[in-house]
Formats: structure tokens, C-alpha cells, sequence
């Protein structure tokens, strides 16, 4: 049931944290013992061939086998050992024809000669023959429960590849030019949110002395660059199975037997600070266990963390899981995402896209060519996985597929292959993923933060609000070297936008882009004002009820951002200013913008800033920002403010 040998033992040499379930039948003779149809010269002759086998000589019990079925035809244990022998000699189409001559002499003699010829059938990809084989092998009650399983799942795989093959999906890949593929072996593929920046596994050397390292390239041009190794993360060690967030400015890999380590591999992270990266830090429990844990993939927001393990909990093989990220910043208990997604089978390369709502991994167990094929499952509005599906042929083929990732543009796809490769090595490739695979539509919102006052950067978090949920769609540290910032956003939706850092006000915006093109990155650019006395912070996502001072619920989230600015600088004072636009009389906008101010002010208070610490005014029509002639400048008018008072 395993896909090219050739390339499984290619993968075990080059990817050390990868590991394939491959199943082998083992020929043992003592299970020939009825010898139908035979005489004894017949016995005598088969009892050699047998003998042969228990010494590893394959190639004379063949032999043997062969002339012992052209003098006795009906001889049917000698066509059913030469069967299982031919397969294990990879000469399916020999061993297809040995075990007919089984079922032709006698259908239900042998539950294993259908079983044989179903594997028969498999390799030389007579699907349904194959399908046919299992199905009159499941009809018989004394097989074993081992044997039912992989005949069951041999079953499912045929039909799929057999109507897949016959409804092929698009497919055109290239390779991702001469800066990155090299006459070395590459693979694992991870991208920034706006697919400039690659980082990949280069593996150097040969045997024992083979070393793994990151490679990373930008694109210049449209061009990918000549890739250089990431010196400071790399050590001495193999790193590999490495996921680098959207944002760029996170890195989180796999390194095995390393000095304080939780068990065989352990997964690790680093943070970008300008052209270089922060010590590496171990991710630690509960996530790194004495289990195997690898191939980390992290969410756009930086809160979910999925990664491969082999735990007690598992469905068996390697299973994906995730940890979620709790409000102090730890890793809670991961979670096994279940039977969608998992099964007895290997589960691999898990890659969550930016939008937060597809899954990418690789998988043997689901109905598929046989080994490692790349399927897909959308995550559903009650938490669960949807069915996983096939992403079709011939994207999977024979060969073992993983280590998929997709752009967040969802149009661009990423791989490793050997099959495509001109020097047969490992190498990476991109093709345009065809639609009814694509994630739900994502673009990125990008800038620099920067001291208001003297431009210097700032590295302050950035964080992407659904004004719709309240939730945090998405969040990132600005890089403390440039100040630059990037985060996955999906389209189509209108989000709150809060930046913060510790010593400055903070600054809200909101933003719609339900128009915008998904193509077209949103950018804001933001200077953050040191807290100081006088300075002024709108409140942008406050918002109330149509002339009214009952507020929505959607203002909380900014509100309870202005609560932990005050909880983090004690000494501070602020008034809360409210403001409208010309519509309506002078009487009635001062009244209201004073009691919106005060509503501001009285959530404050109920939840734990002393009121010793606040004032509210109403400034009604006064000090707008605006013209009062378009309804744009006149909801710019209609805002909140606060202005420090004392700190």
C-alpha cells in the first residue's frame, strides 16, 4: 500500500522528522500446508522452494515455483506462494496473473490470494480490479482484523484514484527559480502574508555528515534572490519542519536532541528584530512532551499552534494537534483535532492559512493514492473540522505529497517534489490552486509605527478587531529595528484597528474593506504619541446608538483598551471629551455630546478606574476636524476623545 520506495527512502534520508507508515507482506511458508491438487514429487518440489525462503533466497524459491507450476497447473499453493512472491518482488503484473490462476482454480480456497491480488491490482493501477479483489476478500469471515483493516482501506483508495484519475484537477507547477533551487536537496516552504519573503530546509552534505539549515530569500524584481542561510538560528544541530508567520517576524521550527530538550524533537521559536533574530527559546510543555512533537504551524493572530505528535491520545500513527494561546501568553493543553482530520494512519505538515478557517496537512489514512496525499478541511462555525478532502490528481499521485502551504492570496500554491526535478533532488515549486481549494479570501494590512514625535520606530502590538464579534482577527509585534508590521486580514469585512505600546498613547482607526480588492494590500501608518499631558487620543471605535448616548456594543473592546492604559499607568488623569456634528440645534448637541462623555466616563468607573482619576465634557458643534458639508467630514465630527490631564 506504499507509494515509490525510492522516494520514501529518499524522504527518511532527507527529512528526518517525517515518518511514513509502509506496509510489507511478509511471505512465511508455514502457511502453505494443504497443498491442493499436488503430488507428492509436487510436495517434495514446493517443500524446496519453501526452504529456499527461510534462508532469504528469494530468487531460487521463484524459480523453483515457476517450474513447479508449469509441470503441475492445477498445483494451486504453488501459484498462491508464487503470487505473494512475485508482489514482493514489486512484479505486480506476474503477480496479478499467479493469483487469478488461484481464483480461477478455486474462489474461495484462500481469503489472501484475493488479498494478494488486490495489492496485485494496485500497482499496476487496475483501480477497480483492486476495489473487486478487496471486496470479494472481506466476504470471507476468518480474516483477521489487521488484514480487514488494510483490505478496507486499500478498498476506499482504489475508488478514489480510480474516478479521481479520471477527473483530473488543474495543475501546471514551476520551479521556483535559480536563487532558491539548488544541485542541493530543498524543501518545507514557509512564506510572509505578502509572499516576498521564503524561508526553506537546505540539506548539505551527505550520510552521516548530512546537515540541515534555513535558507531564507526575498523576492526582487518578481525574482526570488539568491538564498542565504540564516546564521544566527542555525547551530550545530539539524533544524527543519520551520513555520514562519505571517507577519514575518516569528519563526517556529523543529530542532531533535538537543541539550535541555523535553524528548526526541522539540519545537522552538524565534522572533525577527530587523535583519537579524532573537535567541532561540524552546516552546516548551505542555506542548513539547517526551512525545515527538513537529512541524509547528501557527495562526495569522499567533494564538493557535498546530503541530504533529505521537501521543497516547492519538488515533494511532501521528496525529495534528493544537494549543491555544492563552490572555498571559502561554500554551494551553493541546488538542487533538479529531476524527475529520486525524486517523489510525500518519497525519502530516499541518498549515493552517492566514484566513483561520483552512487546514492544509498531509495524510495516508484518508481515501487517497496510498501514502502521503494533501487534503484540505474548513473550520466550522462550532469549532469542529469539516471532512477532509482529497485535493485531487495529479497533485497527489503515487508519490508521498506534503509540505504544502498556500499564499495569502490563496491563488498561489507551494510544494516540495522530486518528481518534477530536473537533478532528481528535492525542490520547490508554486502553481496557481485551482478554486474550489483556495481558503476564503484574505488580503494584509501593512505599515510602520513610529514615535509621533521623532519618527524613530516603535515596536508596539498591533491588533486587527472584528467590529462585528469584538474577537481579535489577527495581531503582530512591529519590528523593533524599522517599525514595519504585517497582518492577514480576510476581505470583505469591517475591522477595528488598536495600536499600543508601553509609554505612548494608544491609536484606534477603523476601516471597511468590504470594497476593497483583495489584491491591494490596506496600508496604515501609524505615529504614536508618548503620554504626555495635553495629548489627545480619538476614540474611533466608540460608537452609540443613532442620536443617542446608549452604546453599542461593539465600542467595549476600545473602551476596555483605555481601561488597561489606565490600569498600567496608575498616576495618569484623563478627561473624556464628546463631540457632534452641526445637525440639530446648539441646546440639544451640547446635551448629547456631554452625556455620551459621561457614559464614556461611567463604564470606566464600573469597571475599576477611580472616578478621582476621570472628567467628562461636552464640546456639542464646537472644534470640528471636518467639514460639516459632507456626511464623511460629519462622522469624523461625531467622535470621543480623551486628553491627558495629568500623568
Amino acid at each position: 500500500m506504499g507509494k515509490s520506495s525510492i522516494s520514501l527512502r529518499a524522504l527518511r534520508i532527507i527529512v528526518f522528522f517525517l515518518f511514513t507508515i509502509h506496509y510489507s507482506s511478509s511471505i512465511s511458508a508455514q502457511n502453505y500446508i494443504k497443498l491442493k491438487n499436488a503430488s507428492r514429487k509436487s510436495v517434495n518440489d514446493f517443500n524446496t522452494a519453501t526452504k529456499y525462503l527461510m534462508q532469504d533466497d528469494q530468487q531460487h524459491a521463484m524459480d523453483q515455483l515457476e517450474e513447479l507450476t508449469r509441470e503441475e497447473p492445477k498445483f494451486i499453493d504453488a501459484w498462491l506462494l508464487l503470487g505473494e512472491l512475485y508482489n514482493e518482488q514489486k512484479k505486480f503484473l506476474k503477480g496479478k496473473e499467479a493469483l487469478e490462476k488461484v481464483v480461477g482454480l478455486d474462489p474461495v480456497y484462500a481469503s489472501k490470494a484475493w488479498f494478494f491480488l488486490s495489492e496485485s491490482n494496485w500497482h499496476i493501477d487496475s483501480f477497480y480490479a483492486c476495489a473487486d479483489a478487496c471486496e470479494k476478500f472481506l466476504s470471507f469471515r476468518t480474516i483477521s482484523v489487521e488484514r480487514k483493516k488494510q483490505a478496507e482501506h486499500m478498498m476506499s483508495n482504489a475508488l478514489f484514484a480510480a474516478e479521481a484519475i479520471m477527473h483530473p484537477v488543474p495543475f501546471d507547477p514551476k520551479g521556483l527559480g535559480s536563487g532558491i533551487n539548488s544541485m542541493q536537496p530543498e524543501y518545507l516552504p514557509s512564506l510572509t502574508g505578502d509572499e516576498q519573503t521564503i524561508v526553506f530546509t537546505r540539506r548539505m552534505g551527505k550520510g552521516l555528515l548530512a546537515n540541515e539549515d534555513f535558507y531564507i530569500s526575498s523576492k526582487v524584481g518578481g525574482e526570488w534572490g539568491t538564498a542565504r542561510p540564516m546564521d544566527n538560528v542555525n547551530t550545530q544541530y539539524n533544524e527543519g519542519a520551520q513555520t514562519l508567520a505571517p507577519d514575518g517576524n516569528s519563526l517556529y521550527y523543529v530542532s531533535c536532541d538537543k541539550p535541555g530538550g523535553y524528548g526526541s524533537c522539540d519545537i522552538y521559536f524565534t522572533r525577527r528584530q530587523g535583519n537579524s533574530w532573537s535567541p532561540v527559546e524552546n516552546v516548551g510543555p505542555p506542548v513539547c512532551t517526551q512525545a515527538w512533537e513537529t512541524q509547528p504551524s501557527v495562526s495569522a493572530d499567533g494564538n493557535e499552534l498546530y503541530f504533529v505528535s505521537r501521543r497516547s491520545d492519538g488515533k494511532g500513527g501521528s496525529d495534528i494537534y493544537v494549543s491555544r494561546r492563552d490572555k498571559r501568553g502561554r500554551w494551553n493543553i493541546p488538542v487533538n483535532l479529531g476524527d475529520s482530520i486525524n486517523t489510525a494512519y500518519d497525519e502530516k505538515s499541518p498549515f493552517i492559512h492566514a484566513d483561520g478557517k483552512t487546514l492544509y496537512f498531509s495524510s495516508a489514512g484518508h481515501p487517497g493514492f496510498g501514502g502521503d496525499d494533501i487534503f484540505y478541511s474548513r473550520k466550522q462555525q462550532d469549532g469542529t473540522w469539516s471532512r477532509a478532502k482529497n485535493i485531487g490528481y495529479p497533485i497527489n499521485t503515487r508519490n508521498d505529497e506534503n509540505s504544502f502551504v498556500v499564499g495569502l492570496s490563496g491563488e498561489n500554491a507551494y510544494f516540495t517534489s522530486d518528481r518534477l526535478s530536473d537533478t532528481r533532488n528535492f525542490d520547490l515549486f508554486y502553481f496557481d490552486l485551482y478554486e474550489a481549494a483556495r481558503p476564503v479570501l484574505t488580503t494584509f494590512l501593512k505599515g510602520v509605527i513610529v514615535d509621533a514625535g521623532n519618527s524613530s520606530p516603535v515596536p508596539a502590538n498591533v491588533q486587527l478587531i472584528d467590529l462585528v464579534t469584538g474577537n481579535i482577527i489577527a495581531q503582530s509585534d512591529a519590528d523593533p529595528v524599522d517599525g514595519a508590521y504585517l497582518i492577514s486580514i480576510p476581505s470583505g469585512k469591517d475591522y477595528a484597528l488598536n495600536v499600543s505600546a508601553k509609554g505612548y498613547l494608544f491609536y484606534s482607526e477603523n476601516f471597511s474593506l468590504k470594497n476593497h480588492p483583495a489584491e491591494k494590500p490596506f496600508a496604515i501608518n501609524v505615529g504614536l504619541k508618548p503620554i504626555s499631558v495635553g495629548g489627545v487620543v480619538v476614540l474611533r471605535n466608540i460608537f452609540f446608538e443613532t442620536d443617542s448616548y446608549v452604546l453599542k456594543d461593539e465600542s467595549k473592546f476600545e473602551l476596555n483598551e483605555l481601561i488597561e492604559l489606565l490600569t498600567q499607568n496608575p498616576a495618569l488623569k484623563i478627561q473624556v471629551s464628546g463631540y457632534t456634528d452641526n445637525a440639530g440645534s446648539d441646546e440639544h448637541n451640547q446635551a448629547l455630546s456631554e452625556s455620551r462623555a459621561k457614559t464614556v466616563s461611567d463604564y470606566l468607573i464600573r469597571n475599576g478606574i477611580a472616578s478621582i482619576r476621570l472628567a467628562f465634557k461636552g464640546y456639542g458643534k464646537s472644534g470640528p476636524v471636518a467639514t460639516n458639508d459632507t456626511e464623511e467630514g460629519r462622522a469624523q465630527n461625531r467622535r470621543t476623545e480623551f486628553i491627558v490631564i495629568s500623568k
